[in-house]
């Protein structure tokens, strides 16, 4: 008797597993048909990005940033690139490299001038600039007219 039940608990048991990963795995599957060849490519970069964590040479993270930003032209992953090496360039070497975060940044606004971290580009690169330059005036004023940014951004800016 308590084999049949036990049998019986093993076989609903694995009935609910199976039912939890197909719930589980289907959205992973359906995701993955979802995604370009380009952006598994830059999804793959990453993770070797993240494999070499912030203790790998700058310049071994800066390759594969820049791998990413340039195969990945046209993805999120790609426009997430150029805003890593941007930090990467003002954070991660030993000197800070403002004309080269600067250059990436702009890059950046002309391959994705209308994405949603466009605004925070802008911004940055606002930041990097000199107080009176004409691009650093200009960047400003496009961020004071961008109804995406808080008010207290827009406003702060000078």
């Amino acid at each position: 008797m308590y084999q049949w039940e036990g049998r019986k608990l093993m076989s609903s048991l694995r009935v609910k597993i199976l039912a939890l990963l197909s719930v589980m795995i289907m959205p992973v599957c359906s995701f993955a048909a979802d995604v370009s060849s380009v952006e598994r490519e830059g999804m793959m970069m990453r993770v070797e990005l993240n494999r070499l964590g912030t203790s790998a040479e700058p310049s071994e993270r800066e390759t594969l940033l820049r791998k990413i930003a340039e195969r990945c032209k046209g993805t999120e992953e790609g426009e997430r690139a150029y805003w890593d090496l941007a930090d990467l360039y003002l954070e991660g070497f030993p000197e800070e490299m403002r004309d080269k975060a600067r250059e990436i940044l702009e890059q950046c606004i002309k391959a994705y001038p209308n994405s949603l971290r466009a605004s925070m580009v802008r911004c940055k690169l606002a930041e990097l600039y000199d107080t009176g330059s004409a691009r650093r005036e200009e960047l400003v004023r496009q961020i004071k007219k961008d109804n995406k940014l808080p008010e207290f951004l827009r406003s702060g800016m000078k």
